[in-house]
């Protein structure tokens, strides 16, 4: 497989391709992935929850991230590589680009994560103009929550779709490259990816997207704080991790017609 770049992620949208995406946090994973082609790898602040042991993201910092991007960086030869931004690191503009400009000059990062709002879209388009390419992410934002239990499904009713519709229109003019979908109903997600041209990469928000992302720890089942409802059992049948996680690319690369 050789180098996968966003104009490559692009195409699989148009191709009606999917794309697979896993998160890694250190040289040795990343370098797994790679090898059993991954498309696009994210050190996501998840890291904080399946490697650092807390409850939730917020203790995640920009030094953290710099650390364990350099790491997978170091790994992966081939997929792309994405940094999220944790909590804080991106309150206004200028402190944003800052440290973004560290993840992709200094770390490897090709492109940066935020989760987005009506609040900061200005942050998102400062961030486009001065050329850092973004991923953003809608419908649950884990930087939002402190406990599991407050993980639920999004879009369930009219007002609900019709604000996280918008907010997808919104982030695609703002200047975002890619969209993370978190636990939004399929046929919003569906919907979404069909109406904006970036590619729409979904978790646990059904088959239609243009992609699918998962936390690598949750699919291989070792999570420290328990394995999300959504991941599809079927993936532990396999006890051999590299079937495991070819199984998932494979699954993801497959988007039921319409």
């Amino acid at each position: 497989m050789k180098k996968i770049t966003l104009k490559k992620i692009y195409l699989k949208k148009e191709k009606h391709v999917g794309i697979a995406c896993l998160t890694a946090y250190d040289a040795s994973f990343a370098q797994y992935l790679d090898d059993c082609g991954v498309d696009i790898i994210l050190v996501g602040d998840s890291l904080g929850v399946v490697i650092q042991g807390y409850k939730n993201t917020h203790k995640v910092s920009q030094s953290n991230i710099e650390y364990h991007t350099k790491l997978v960086s170091r790994g992966r030869k081939k997929s792309y590589l994405i940094a999220d931004m944790p909590i804080n690191t991106y309150k206004e503009p200028k402190q944003a680009l800052r440290n973004a400009k560290k993840l992709i000059n200094e770390c490897g990062a090709e492109m940066i994560k935020i989760e987005t709002n009506k609040a900061n879209l200005n942050v998102l388009n400062y961030l486009a103009k001065n050329n850092i390419p973004v991923c953003a992410h809608i419908g649950i934002k884990p930087q939002h929550i402190k406990f599991p239990h407050e993980y639920k499904r999004q879009g369930k009713t009219s007002k609900s779709k019709l604000n996280i519709l918008k907010e997808a229109t919104f982030v695609e003019k703002a200047g975002a490259k890619l969209l993370i979908v978190e636990c939004v109903e399929e046929s919003l997600a569906r919907e979404i990816s069909k109406k904006l041209s970036i590619p729409v990469i979904g978790i646990a928000s059904g088959k239609y997207c243009d992609g699918q992302i998962l936390v690598l720890y949750d699919l291989l089942g070792i999570s420290f704080n328990g394995i999300p409802k959504f991941i599809d059992k079927k993936y532990f049948k396999t006890k051999n991790i590299k079937e495991r996680i070819k199984k998932f690319i494979q699954d993801a690369r497959r988007i039921p017609k319409v």
